[in-house]
């Protein structure tokens, strides 16, 4: 049987008027085209994200959540519920905005205090997609930043068909217009969307068929 799945798609733009959703337009499409597929979606901008303290890890380790409360904890529980993650963000200055960092930031922290300083083996699936405003703005940096994101959750990353795609998706918007009009990066776009839902599916089914064998620590998520 074939299983339904969640994916939770990132917007890591801080302006509500963004380019970055007509590349998260696209995945989401690619993803839906596989069927059961669900999404659920946090925006980044409107969001009130701390930046870690790195001052409450006994909270931290007590509690399995940050010592502040703001909307981070929103983002872990749609986090912790979904079985892959579509991760989209603009370039700022070379790198994630600064709320996008401060919540991975935090979210390393709990995580790893919360397990007795051991992260979760989590099996879920990840794709990432960045633009910047030349064409050599720094979007394979921050492919990279996500993806070691990914690794460090013990996620799955993947990326979408090749040539136009290796460590994720990576667009060029000077302006909406150039993006909108850009349809080798849509497609792009479509195919991490495709790639992350098949992957995420293989891997649910995988679990499924090999939970008798597989130490819990593959379940406890």
């Amino acid at each position: 049987m074939e299983p339904k799945i969640n994916i939770m798609v990132i917007n890591g733009s801080p302006k509500a008027k963004n380019n970055t959703s007509i590349l998260l337009n696209e995945a989401i499409k690619g993803a839906k085209d596989v069927g059961d597929v669900e999404i659920t979606q946090f925006n980044f901008a409107g969001k009130k994200i701390n930046p870690c303290k790195a001052s409450c890890s006994k909270y931290c380790a007590k509690n399995a959540d940050c010592c502040q409360k703001d909307d981070f904890q929103e983002f872990v529980k749609i986090r912790e519920e979904s079985d892959a993650v579509l991760f989209a963000t603009p370039v700022y200055h070379m790198g994630l905005p600064s709320p996008v960092k401060a919540a991975l930031d935090r979210l390393g922290q709990v995580h790893y205090r919360s397990c007795g300083g051991r992260f979760k083996r989590i099996y879920k699936v990840g794709g990432a997609i960045a633009h910047g405003g030349t064409h050599y703005g720094g979007q394979e940096i921050v492919l990279q930043q996500i993806i070691n994101h990914f690794l460090m959750s013990t996620y799955i990353p993947v990326t979408g068909d090749r040539p136009e795609s290796y460590l994720g998706v990576a667009g060029f918007s000077p302006n909406t217009e150039t993006l909108q009009n850009d349809k080798v990066v849509k497609q792009s776009a479509y195919s991490i969307g495709k790639r992350v839902a098949e992957l995420t599916k293989i891997v649910k089914v995988g679990l499924a068929g090999l939970k008798d064998k597989l130490p819990q620590e593959y379940f406890n998520f």
